[in-house]
């Protein structure tokens, strides 16, 4: 069962990722990293502890999120600029304003 460290989300869960070899990384700064990938304010980030498995951070934005496809390379870009190994997933099927 998952344990949440901060308050429920807005908006839809885009992306979630998990990073390795120990790395972690504090809610102020994903919260830069990902309003920067998303270029909007109007985002949330979550930290969820898995039991006996570590983190997986979960991304959310607007639904009306422009380029989602994009702003998953931004994501992966800004992350691996910083030095982040990680592995990232997004939600099943399609959202509106996928390119």
């Amino acid at each position: 069962m998952a344990r949440l460290d901060q308050i429920r989300p807005l908006g839809v869960r885009w992306l979630f990722f998990r990073l390795r070899n120990g790395q972690s990384i504090g809610p102020a700064r994903l919260m830069s990293v990902w309003c920067e990938a998303t270029e909007s304010s109007e985002c949330a980030v979550r930290r969820e502890i898995i039991d006996g498995a570590g983190y997986v951070y979960a991304l959310y934005a607007p639904n009306g999120l422009r380029s989602p496809r994009r702003v998953e390379l931004r994501m992966r870009a800004l992350l691996e600029e910083a030095g982040y190994a990680f592995t990232m997933g997004t939600l099943a099927g399609r959202h509106p304003g996928d390119d």
